[in-house]
């Protein structure tokens, strides 16, 4: 009785962390759509706003997802303060800091940190610019990773119910 039990158990824990890494993807490509309403609203607050940078990252802050707007405002604090004089500097120090916990890969985060060295050192409309190719460039990102999901979380729920029926079949 107890083999059965535990037998079970294991395929549930197995089947579970298929799930677990299905729920990863979405959470990986709903990071990737907050960003880019992040880069829509900065070109929003730049344009229409004529903010700024740091005006345009204190206010996009109050609009976007708990997990940028921390970063957000403290590149907004960092540059009114000129802690450091570089933007692209200033960003990546921030991206490193505040976006460990998102559900971007690694070079998405780099991606993000790249960002400052871009709008640093230009007038508006070549920041404007910038951030047009980065927001096309995170939308080709959405698109690759929504193209990839469903065959990704297919395999991912059917790699855990299967190793977990080899598990409890070992298990038994």
């Amino acid at each position: 009785m107890l083999r059965a039990i535990g037998a079970f158990l294991v395929f549930l824990a197995s089947a579970g962390m298929g799930c677990q890494e299905s729920r990863k993807l979405s959470e990986h490509i709903q990071a990737l759509e907050e960003f880019l309403q992040v880069i829509i609203c900065l070109k929003g607050e730049i344009r229409y706003g004529g903010s700024s940078l740091p005006d345009a990252f204190r206010e996009t802050a109050m609009h976007c997802s708990e997990g940028y707007a921390a970063f957000l405002k403290a590149v907004s604090e960092k540059m009114e303060n000129r802690q450091v004089e570089d933007p692209g500097r200033i960003i990546q120090q921030c991206a490193k800091k505040y976006l460990k916990e998102n559900a971007l890969s690694a070079e998405e985060q780099e991606r993000i940190a790249q960002l400052g060295e871009r709008l640093g050192y230009l007038d508006r409309e070549m920041q404007l610019r910038q951030l047009s190719l980065y927001e096309d460039e995170f939308e080709r990102m959405i698109q690759k990773a929504k193209e990839a999901a469903p065959a990704k979380k297919k395999l991912y729920h059917s790699l855990g119910v299967l190793g977990g029926a080899m598990l409890a079949i070992l298990f038994w």
